[in-house]
């Protein structure tokens, strides 16, 4: 299986909430048919640094391994309110499951969930291994996966700099005609000129924009603008 490490919001609070490595992890399970995860808690109950909670406790472990062969409404809304009642901060989910539909991804990982096996791969050697990887801070996810949370983190900021008439790296449409023509050479009553401004405005946008991107100059400033890809 191809298997991805993706850095996040998510992982960051993981990590800052991860056991010690000479603490016990505890671990719920959520599952409807008992064969499905018996294997699995059998090798748990086996394996140094890991404390199997009665399902009853899930709400208080560390990690929970939640398993499902399909992913629908009600199994979403489950782990939801799992996530509502967990009394552990930074409790995070082990997800074995058939194939995803994309829709239920953003609520999947809003309840927890950081580590995501398929039901074909999910030995309990390879579940006992995300396991703690999550309790590291980690996160275990298909390639597939780690790619549309990139393509949603991309076209969620392009959407949220369009909304407020910003262009790439949170420049506004001005400062972008500014710097395209200090990149070409122009001084400053050169690009006055061409915009029909004053002399002293197009001072003003350049230091307003200096002080609010924390750039040095006007040649950081242009190269930042080539960087972030807004000229």
């Amino acid at each position: 299986m191809d298997v991805s490490r993706f850095a996040g919001a998510r992982l960051l609070e993981a990590a800052a909430g991860a056991p010690a490595a000479d603490n016990n992890i505890s671990i719920g399970w959520l599952s409807a048919n008992l064969d499905s995860v018996a294997a699995v808690l059998h090798a748990l109950r086996n394996t140094q640094g890991a404390q199997i909670l009665d399902a009853a406790d899930r709400h208080r472990s560390d990690i929970v391994l939640a398993v499902a062969e399909v992913i629908d409404d009600a199994f979403v809304d489950e782990l939801t309110a799992l996530a509502d009642a967990a009394t552990r901060p930074h409790q995070r989910i082990v997800l074995v499951s058939g194939r995803l539909q994309r829709r239920y991804l953003p609520r999947l990982f809003r309840a927890g969930v950081v580590c995501v096996l398929a039901h074909q791969d999910a030995t309990p050697r390879r579940v006992i291994r995300a396991i703690f990887a999550c309790a590291r801070g980690e996160a275990v996810l298909p390639g597939q996966l780690t790619r549309w949370l990139l393509d949603e983190v991309r076209f969620g900021q392009r959407d949220v700099l369009a909304s407020q008439d910003l262009a790439p790296g949170g420049l506004t449409p001005r400062e972008v005609e500014v710097l395209k023509y200090i990149a070409e050479g122009d001084e400053t009553s050169e690009v006055a000129t061409k915009l029909n401004y004053s002399e002293r405005t197009i001072k003003k946008i350049l230091q307003d924009m200096l002080v609010r991107l924390r750039l040095h100059n006007r040649a950081h400033a242009v190269s930042y603008a080539l960087r972030v890809g807004a000229i």
